[in-house]
């Protein structure tokens, strides 16, 4: 598993969670966590999207 789905995994997870516990408190930061799981996906795609025309042009 790459660390873009592994972080997309842990966000839909968070997600799921949120939506079955009853306490607000809980759910808000499972929310928060979801949020910034899928956040590190973003950035680790960003990256890689950013590396790939460098590399490609050096080769």
């Amino acid at each position: 598993m790459s660390d873009t789905a592994h972080y997309r995994f842990q966000s839909d997870q968070a997600r799921r969670l949120a939506r079955q516990v009853t306490d607000a408190a809980v759910r808000e930061k499972l929310l928060e966590m979801a949020d910034e799981y899928g956040r590190y996906a973003d950035l680790i795609e960003a990256r890689s999207t950013e590396r790939a025309p460098a590399e490609a042009t050096a080769h």
